[in-house]
């Protein structure tokens, strides 16, 4: 008979733990699926998993060389491997007591198992990382502390993806949310903004290889892919912040003399690269070195220009054209980005510039924040003017930033 494994002695604040990551039986991640098999391709075994272990059941977020998504928590040796801190290795599992008579031995002819404990930022041991195999292996210190630099992958793409859940609730919670929407954003914002700095920083390191080689190119890859997910999450929290601080009366400008010809070409000469990715034409017409000087305030008009145009070099198919032109008359200055994309519905135009509202297809809305026009037509409200976007489907669109001649005193 299997023995089973007893329960740690904090057993009921691993479980809250646990939950809090809200991951249990969410779909296949082809993050964890690529660490995966990362892990089984180096240590050349059978297969490998990421185990999280739930009260009565094993439950497997990827795997590879099994079939089931779960096993009964008793006959798990994932069971066994959140016990302790190391690496928990069981060379043959036919000649240890613990596991001769399980059924995944006996039936399934599992000999070796080597899984390292994935620890949450409360210092809780939810899962693990585990590879397997039919044939019994002796596993090194080396090999140890390899496996245990692919559970600290695992734990960031973890602490990621509670923060992207957490982050999302927030906003749902913003979107039901009144008055008391900035100050609760701003709070949740830097709740989040500490651990995922930690998580960047680490990703960092590790790509940087700053205290060594990580024994594979691999290793690298995905330390990248987890510091580029991590800054685009730092990326919503910054722009949840400046709406927080904007709707609560805390954004002060700083009113300068400013040649919009001069703002513009910065900007495009930052998203320039982007757009060349697509083919694209972005260009700067004539028109805007006629412009008057703007009392403004220059990184704010730098932040809208910016938002304006990626979200035109987001939406333009390739090889489609982008213009950035310029008019003035007596009590306006406006600067316009009008682009020969696929336009915008009308029952989207209507809601653009509300916060955390996301138009056009479902797959293009992930590469935004929802908060890039609300941001800047607030902007555009503290310098008294004002962001109008004009649109119809198959004739493109023109997003038009509108200030008065003098700002007013």
């Amino acid at each position: 008979m299997a023995t089973a494994a007893p329960f740690p002695p904090d057993e009921e604040a691993r479980l809250d733990a646990l939950h809090r990551f809200a991951i249990l039986d969410t779909p296949y991640d082809p993050r964890f699926d690529r660490l995966v098999k990362l892990a089984a391709h180096i240590f050349g075994t059978t297969g490998a998993m990421v185990s999280l272990v739930d009260s009565d059941r094993i439950w497997f977020k990827s795997h590879i060389g099994i079939d089931v998504r779960e096993v009964p928590r008793e006959h798990g040796f994932c069971s066994w491997a959140i016990l302790q801190d190391e690496v928990c290795v069981v060379e043959d599992a036919s000649m240890d007591d613990r596991f001769a008579d399980n059924p995944y031995v006996q039936g399934g002819g599992l000999r070796f198992y080597a899984g390292a404990p994935l620890v949450s930022m409360e210092g809780q041991r939810i899962g693990t990382l585990a590879i397997f195999d039919t044939v019994a292996r002796s596993f090194n210190d080396l090999s140890r502390s390899r496996l245990r630099d692919f559970a600290a992958l695992v734990t960031d793409a973890l602490e990621l993806h509670r923060a992207l859940v957490e982050t999302e609730a927030a906003r749902e919670e913003a979107m039901l949310a009144s008055r008391s929407k900035g100050e609760f954003l701003a709070f949740m914002s830097h709740e989040l903004r500490t651990p995922l700095n930690a998580v960047i920083g680490f990703a960092e390191m590790m790509e940087s290889e700053a205290y060594g080689p990580l024994g594979h190119a691999s290793y690298k890859d995905y330390a990248g892919l987890i510091r580029q997910a991590g800054q685009h999450l730092l990326e919503v929290i910054n722009s949840i912040l400046d709406l927080s601080r904007i709707e609560a009366g805390k954004m002060t400008l700083t009113l300068d003399r400013l040649k919009i010809v001069d703002e513009a070409d910065v900007v495009i000469s930052l998203l320039l690269p982007q757009a060349r990715q697509k083919d694209q034409s972005l260009v700067m017409d004539a028109s805007l070195h006629n412009l008057p000087e703007l009392r403004a305030d220059r990184s704010a008009v730098r932040q809208v220009l910016l938002n304006l145009i990626s979200n035109a070099i987001k939406f333009t198919p390739e090889e489609g054209r982008i213009v950035v032109r310029g008019s003035a008359d007596m009590r306006e200055v406006r600067i316009s980005i009008v682009d020969d994309g696929p336009g915008i519905a009308p029952s989207d135009l209507v809601r653009l510039g509300e916060a955390f509202y996301q138009a056009g297809p479902k797959n293009q809305r992930r590469q935004g924040t929802g908060l890039g026009l609300a941001i800047s037509r607030r902007l555009m409200g503290l310098h008294g003017g004002r962001l109008t976007i004009d649109s119809e489907l198959g004739s493109g669109t023109t997003a038009t930033m509108i200030f008065p001649r003098q700002h007013p005193r």
